[in-house]
C-alpha cells in the first residue's frame, strides 16, 4: 500500500470539510484495498456523519465490499458516544482490517 498517497488524499478530503466542520475537526478518511480507492469523506457539519461514515456510504454507494479493505484517516476514529455512534464500532462491524 502507498502510505503517503492514501494519507495525502485523506488530507485533501480534510480540507473540504475546513468550511463546514467546526467546532468538530475537519477529518478525511479514505478505504482502500489492493491500491484501489474504495470510498472516501470528510467530516460534515456539526451533528452529521464524520469522515469515516460518509467513507463507507461512498464506498457502499460504488457497489464495494470494505471487508478487509484499510481505513487512512487524518484523526483517530471516535470512540464514544455523542450527537453520532462511534466510528471505530463502524469501521469494526463492516470489517476493516
Amino acid at each position: 500500500m502507498n502510505d503517503d498517497l492514501w494519507l495525502h488524499q485523506a488530507l485533501q478530503q480534510a480540507e473540504l470539510a475546513l468550511p463546514i466542520s467546526a467546532p468538530n475537526p475537519a477529518v478525511g478518511c479514505v478505504i482502500v484495498r489492493d491500491g484501489e480507492l474504495l470510498g472516501q469523506g470528510h467530516t460534515q457539519q456539526v451533528g452529521g456523519p464524520h469522515a469515516e461514515v460518509m467513507a463507507l456510504r461512498d464506498a457502499q454507494a460504488r457497489g464495494h465490499s470494505v471487508r478487509g479493505a484499510t481505513a487512512c484517516v487524518t484523526l483517530e476514529p471516535c470512540a464514544h458516544h455523542g450527537r453520532t455512534p462511534p466510528c471505530a464500532d463502524a469501521l469494526v462491524r463492516e470489517g476493516l482490517a
